[in-house]
């Protein structure tokens, strides 16, 4: 150590002992920094495309949820009125109380019949309609006609004073032209099983807002009118998600103050179309809009949009969530990598006031490692293995320690951003990870892909709570991990949804394995106490598509056929 006499500068020169020392110093600091910096950067990218991507799937179940309602008001709408048909119903005391009966299902807010010139001639109490009133010619409804089935209106104002919206099915008397209709409303300012599909979606993701817009991007219902002021502006959505720019994240520029006055556009005409066919409505439009985009919602502030559309009623589903909440995401890695950085870096100056005295030649190894580290590269084999001075040989092998600790936590950081966090399966990123990597070492063999669902899983949440919920996905990935063979890959690939890639299998191996899954699950008691079900689709590459989305996509409709065809099974692409 240097004695209180003696100088640290001399003749104008610093002495090597403090040279030496800084230049560890500026090396160990600027490494840190690299690493740091690397390693967040990376944290933003998986965390943006996350959370988007998470908005997006949570659009995309709130579009097929509303799908699934629309088809159960028709249904509901369709019996009542082959009813009253059938027993010919008269208009009074009776039809009334029928229906009163159609709100029990707890789609409804209210219920009415409608004459063929649009009158009420009947009303539940508190729908906000009464016997004479006509229904609002902007519900674009239409009792005229040769149209027979059932349809669906646009929002429009009831005289009760609130925003509805109304689903009609026509009340046939024989062969004649139908007078009479039944129409069930959806009160877009009160509660209903609408609404409570948004107020799940906000509950279940902290931070998170979801509403629903009409096909001019105009707020139909919000779960949560105290957070109206977050709503993303019209004229940014349509901007956003009907320019035809598939998957692009738009960046939305920072805006300070209030949204500028002015006029948005003008809503497109929304045709209320009898439901053609059989089976579920397609959700979306088909075109290529993007899934995602970053946008100001109405306070300015830049938030993770994800947006879908429902096909025929020409509904907007949003979910979004504030930018902030991957910033605060990334200020927590930083003061975590300082947390450990700082005391290593200290340890390190103490360590090199005692070394001082080491000669030229292992410190500019040292400074080579450290300045390689610095490039972005790890460090592999260490400058040397011994050193005959002591100091010398003690700070490599310290410096290299730090180094490899610092590394190590990026490598957990990078494993904790591709995997899933409840099950311990990869997620989303990982299997598109180990995809790049496979398409890099140029690997021609095919494989079988299983895309595994279960079934009825929001009933358990719903009856057995989100922690069962959990716990079953856990349940799960356990027999899907016991059934794999350890060169398989199995990920969460979202929600309740499982995928599995089997290298070098063939179709009917692959089937053959997923029939083993569902046996066994169907088999094991479950967090519920009691058996799940799952349904699998199965397909092949390159069999069933060039890569691995087309082949997912196969799979993924052959899924959907085994949930149409009763769940509980698997079925393979043809």
């Amino acid at each position: 150590m240097r004695s209180q006499s003696e100088p640290i500068v001399r003749y104008g020169r610093f002495k090597i002992q403090i040279l030496l020392l800084g230049l560890l110093a500026l090396t160990l600091v600027g490494s840190t920094a690299t690493l740091t910096m690397v390693s967040i950067h990376r944290q933003n990218e998986t965390l943006t495309k996350t959370t988007l991507q998470k908005n997006f799937e949570a659009a995309r179940n709130l579009a097929i949820s509303a799908n699934t309602i629309k088809n159960l008001m028709f249904k509901s709408l369709g019996g009542t009125a082959q009813y009253m048909s059938d027993e010919r119903v008269p208009v009074g005391a009776e039809s009334t109380r029928l229906l009163g009966l159609l709100l029990g299902s707890g789609i409804f807010n209210g219920a009415l019949l409608i004459g063929g010139e649009g009158e009420v001639l009947a009303s539940t109490p508190g729908s906000g309609f009464e016997a004479g009133d006509r229904v609002d010619a902007a519900s674009k409804l239409t009792f005229t006609g040769s149209g027979t089935g059932p349809s669906m209106s646009a929002p429009f104002v009831a005289p009760g004073g609130h925003r509805v919206v109304l689903a009609a099915h026509p009340i046939k008397a024989g062969d004649a032209q139908p007078s009479v209709y039944i129409a069930g409303i959806l009160d877009l300012q009160r509660s209903n099983v609408l609404s409570d599909l948004f107020v799940h979606t906000i509950k279940s993701d902290p931070g998170t807002y979801a509403y629903l817009v009409d096909g001019s991007g105009e707020a139909m219902m919000n779960a949560q009118a105290d957070r109206a002021g977050e709503i993303v502006p019209a004229a940014a959505l349509l901007a956003a998600f009907s320019a035809g720019q598939a998957d692009e994240i738009q960046k939305a520029p920072e805006r300070k103050g209030p949204p500028p006055e002015g006029p948005r556009p003008a809503a497109p005409e929304l045709r209320a179309n009898p439901v053609p066919g059989r089976g579920p409505a397609p959700i979306g439009n088909g075109g290529p809009t993007p899934r995602a985009a970053v946008l100001a919602d109405g306070h300015g502030v830049r938030s993770f949009v994800g947006y879908l559309r429902v096909g025929e009623l020409g509904w907007g589903m949003v979910v979004q969530s504030p930018v902030y909440i991957v910033n605060k995401a990334k200020h927590d890695l930083l003061m975590t990598q300082l947390k450990w950085s700082v005391p290593l870096i200290a340890a390190f100056l103490l360590l090199s006031l005692w070394a001082s005295r080491l000669l030229a030649a292992p410190f500019a190894k040292l400074t080579d490692a450290a300045r390689s580290i610095a490039a972005g590269n790890r460090l592999g084999r260490p400058p040397f293995e011994s050193h005959w001075n002591y100091e010398a040989h003690h700070l490599a092998r310290a410096m290299i320690t730090a180094m490899h600790g610092l590394q190590r936590q990026a490598d957990e950081f990078s494993v904790q951003a591709r995997t899933d966090h409840l099950t311990g399966l990869l997620n989303r990123t990982g299997l598109d990870e180990w995809l790049k990597a496979r398409e890099a070492e140029g690997s021609g063999i095919g494989y079988s892909l299983l895309v595994i669902d279960i079934d009825h899983f929001k009933k358990i949440n719903d009856s057995y709570g989100h922690q069962t919920g959990d716990d079953t996905l856990v349940h799960l990935a356990r027999i899907l991990k016991a059934e794999c063979r350890t060169t398989d890959l199995v990920c969460r690939f979202g929600g309740e949804e499982f995928v599995a890639v089997l290298p070098g299998e063939t179709l009917e191996r692959g089937s053959l394995l997923a029939e083993r899954i569902r046996g066994c699950v169907e088999n094991t008691i479950s967090p519920t106490g009691r058996p799940i079900t799952v349904s699998i689709g199965i397909a092949s590459f390159p069999k069933h598509g060039e890569d691995f989305e087309a082949t997912f996509q196969r799979a993924d409709e052959a899924l959907y056929e085994a949930k149409r065809s009763g769940r509980n099974r698997t079925m393979a692409s043809a």
